[in-house]
């Protein structure tokens, strides 16, 4: 037993000798099939990073490789309008002062979108989310160019705020909750809306 311990001690000194001092180990990267489009409207198909420690950061930008041999290179707002991976996609909006990617929920004549970073949740450091709207077919033509725009909208008197974008079809609004904010049924509810306005070949 006292052998077994002792090999046990010398094993985990020599490997704590071996770690090289103020480095902290990191993940290797975890790739996954993806694209983004350049600012000049260009398809680039290749990997994108998917495991980064802060995923708040795929939110600001991501790392990208052409071919699974290639060197991944970081791609910024300044570098791409849009990119997706495993049925994700992000575009790109000014928002905070300056431009981050905010990652479709559902998409259709009415997009909802989500844009996460770190903040305070119960007066702790966690993640919270800023969700958006915007109607990319509105029929009202006096607020069509509002309703074209991204709208911020906060989640508790969210209801009034989004009236408008289901003014088209009023019993999907009415059936969501005032007073509680579930993202599941507002997600399910716009693509309900959507399902009335999609183009068919």
């Amino acid at each position: 037993m006292k052998k077994l311990v002792l090999m046990l001690f010398t094993v985990a000194s020599i490997a704590a000798i071996a770690q090289p001092k103020g480095k902290e180990p990191k993940m290797a990267a975890v790739f996954t099939k993806g694209y983004y489009v350049g600012l000049k409207g260009d398809t680039v198909k290749g990997e994108v990073a998917v495991n980064t420690e802060d995923i708040t950061q795929m939110y600001k930008g991501f790392s990208f490789r052409t071919n699974p041999a290639g060197k991944a290179m970081p791609i910024s707002t300044k570098k791409a309008k849009s990119y997706g991976y495993d049925g994700k996609h992000f575009t790109i909006i000014p928002f905070d002062g300056g431009e981050v990617y905010i990652e479709y929920l559902a998409k259709g004549r009415l997009n909802l979108m989500e844009y996460k970073y770190n903040g305070k949740v119960d007066g702790y450091p966690g993640i919270e989310s800023a969700y958006f709207i915007r109607d990319t077919r509105p029929t009202d033509e006096k607020n069509a160019s509002e309703l074209k725009e991204f709208k911020q909208f906060g989640t508790k008197f969210y209801k009034k705020e989004i009236k408008d974008y289901f003014k088209d079809q009023p019993g999907i609004h009415s059936d969501l909750d005032k007073y509680t904010f579930n993202l599941s049924a507002l997600i399910k509810a716009v693509n309900e809306f959507n399902k009335f306005y999609e183009v068919t070949e």
